[in-house]
């Protein structure tokens, strides 16, 4: 197996696995047959030997059920009827047993069936002679015989197609259990030649890779050391006599030619390591005059040509910068200068816009103190206004209450009136009752008593009249002169209102007037504040570029100091002393600039001394040159 080729083993393997399988499936398709056919007994043989034995059952059922209709029949028809019925089920029956009788093979079953026919002629025997009683409307000797011969000999029936419907069940039954016991044995024997097949399978397959894949994954092991670069890497299995054995012998063939150009590149490197080993370390020491004179040959002689160039440039672009850094030195120095200048001054004015954004601050509080203030007093009199006109308001009530007062006492004088004229009245009938009573003599004696008392009352009504009369005159003059007084008060009521509503107006003027100052300070502070705020950004600027100008000019001196170690072999004087006088010109313009401003700035500076925490004004020409 080993010197086989894979292709050989691949097919003898696969073979193997092959067989294994189809005995497997002929083991399988041998079990099925056998499930087959118990499954074609129990549903082509039991199964209809059951269902006909149901069924005469059924029928000899049937049949009694007929014969109990054809003796309680009241008419020809019924009767008919009833007789169609016993013809049908004694046809079923036959044509049940002529089933049975040619089907059943078993001698029990033939016996079973046997006493079945017996029994069937005696019920049969019995039914003729009932049915003879029936026609001749003797229907009680008929029910007596229904009752008697032929119930037992319909009972013996019943028994017998009983017997034969269970041996028949018994029978399928048992047909089942066998085919369930070869079931069973077919899965417990497919089972262990499946596994007998996995494990086979399994075997081979170990095999497979014992004789395959391991080689494969040493020789490919083997090639990855190769290409990492480890040329005394073993090649295993040489020997073999597979493809595997020749991918071996090859790659001991490669092995050995990259042994051999390794071995010849390595010396070539030797020499342009040292080579260009020599020049690099002449530049690492600064020294860009030297040049490689070591002769190169083949692609590397480009390579000496390419370096050298590339020091050529070095020399030159170097000396440049070299000249360069004095210029950019003294310009640094220049900058931070001025910036450190600028700085100053932006924090001086920086601190005057933050002292007075503070003051506007207060007078935005202050104003808006005010407008609160007014706000409240507008309510006040607001409320002020409501409880005086709440005020005229009940002041109208009650002079409309003492008008009805006054209403009511003219009304009760009149009706005092009234009483005084029948008090009045009372008095002349009780003077006419006394004379006609005097007249009367003794017997009018009685009368005139109650006469007299009646005109004491009519004068007593009289009198009282009089005096709540002048009571209540009193009383309206009284009222009248309260409501004079109410109509008085609701004028000055009214008065007041309009007084009120006057001095509510005043306040919301003042209140409003009151808000917009609040307003347009609180606007002036905002733009003071975003002022305060952009002066602040800008001296963090000036900080910012000052801390920037100082790390360039200590970056310029660092630079002038390594690019003094390199030896160029030439001078940068001329250049350096062209730049330096052009930083120096520009340094002069923006010093000119800066003592415009200060000597401008000054004045400015002196009266918002004197003014205090105010807001300062420029002009736009100072801050544009600023």
């Amino acid at each position: 197996m080993k010197n086989l080729r894979i292709s050989n083993k691949l097919l003898t393997i696969f073979g193997c696995i092959g067989v294994v399988l189809a005995g497997l499936a002929w083991f399988s398709v041998s079990q099925l047959g056998a499930l087959n056919d118990l499954s074609t007994l129990v549903i082509g043989d039991r199964m209809p030997k059951i269902m006909a034995a149901q069924d005469m059952s059924t029928a000899t059922a049937s049949f009694r059920a007929a014969e109990g209709q054809h003796i309680l029949a009241e008419d020809a028809t019924d009767m008919s009827a009833a007789e169609g019925k016993l013809r049908d089920n004694r046809a079923k029956i036959e044509q049940d047993y002529r089933m049975l009788d040619a089907s059943l093979r078993k001698p029990e079953a033939r016996q079973l069936l046997g006493g079945f026919r017996q029994s069937l002629n005696s019920y049969f025997d019995e039914n003729a002679k009932l049915l003879v009683l029936s026609r001749a409307n003797n229907n009680a000797a008929a029910s007596a015989l229904m009752r008697g011969k032929s119930q037992d000999a319909f009972d013996a029936l019943t028994v017998a197609a009983q017997k034969l419907t269970t041996f028949e069940t018994n029978l399928a039954t048992e047909s089942g259990t066998e085919a369930a016991a070869v079931h069973s044995r077919a899965r417990m024997l497919l089972l262990g030649a499946v596994g007998l097949a996995l494990m086979a399978m399994a075997a081979m397959l170990v095999l497979l890779v014992r004789m395959i894949a391991v080689p494969m994954a040493q020789v490919t092991a083997a090639l990855a050391d190769l290409a990492a670069g480890k040329m005394d890497t073993p090649v295993p299995d040489g020997d073999r006599a597979d493809e595997v054995g020749a991918l071996a012998r090859a790659m001991k063939s490669l092995r050995d030619q990259l042994a051999a150009a390794e071995r010849a590149k390595q010396e070539q490197t030797d020499l342009i390591v040292d080579s260009i080993g020599q020049g690099l370390s002449r530049l690492a020491d600064g020294d860009l005059v030297s040049r490689i004179e070591t002769e190169l040959t083949g692609p590397f002689s480009k390579l000496k040509t390419d370096f050298n160039g590339a020091m050529d440039v070095l020399q030159q672009t170097l000396s440049q910068v070299s000249a360069a850094t004095n210029g950019i030195n003294n310009g640094a120095g220049d900058i931070r200068q001025a910036s450190d200048d600028l700085s100053q001054r932006t924090e001086q004015q920086a601190a005057s816009l933050e002292e007075t954004a503070a003051a506007m601050d207060e007078i935005t509080g202050t104003v808006r103190k005010t407008a609160e203030d007014a706000k409240q007093a507008n309510t006040a009199v607001a409320q002020a206004r409501q409880e005086a006109e709440h005020g005229g308001d009940v002041v109208r009530r009650a002079v409309e209450a003492m008008a009805a007062i006054e209403r009511a006492s003219a009304e009760i004088s009149d009706i005092i009136s009234v009483i005084d004229g029948i008090a009045f009245q009372t008095n002349l009938l009780a003077l006419n009752a006394g004379v006609e009573a005097a007249r009367a003599g003794d017997a009018g004696k009685g009368f005139a008593v109650v006469a007299s008392e009646v005109r004491a009352l009519a004068q007593r009504s009289a009198d009282a009249a009089k005096d709540v009369k002048s009571r209540i005159t009193q009383s309206s003059q009284q009222v009248g002169a309260g409501v004079d007084l109410v109509n008085q008060s609701g004028d000055a009521l009214s008065s007041i209102i309009g007084r009120i509503a006057e001095i509510n107006t005043l306040v919301s003027q003042m209140a409003a007037s009151a808000e917009q100052q609040a307003s347009g300070l609180a606007q002036v502070n905002t733009a003071v504040s975003e002022m305060d705020g952009v002066t602040q950004q800008n001296a963090a600027m000036v900080e910012e570029s000052t801390a920037a100008a100082r790390s360039l000019s200590s970056e310029a001196e660092e630079l002038a100091r390594q690019v003094s170690k390199f030896r160029t072999g030439t001078g940068g004087s001329a250049p350096v002393q062209q730049r330096g006088s052009t930083v120096h010109q520009l340094q002069q313009r923006a010093a000119e600039a800066g003592q415009r401003i200060a000597a401008r700035a000054a004045p400015r500076a002196a009266a918002t001394r004197t003014v205090g925490n105010t807001a300062l004004a420029t002009d736009t020409d100072d801050w544009s040159e600023f």
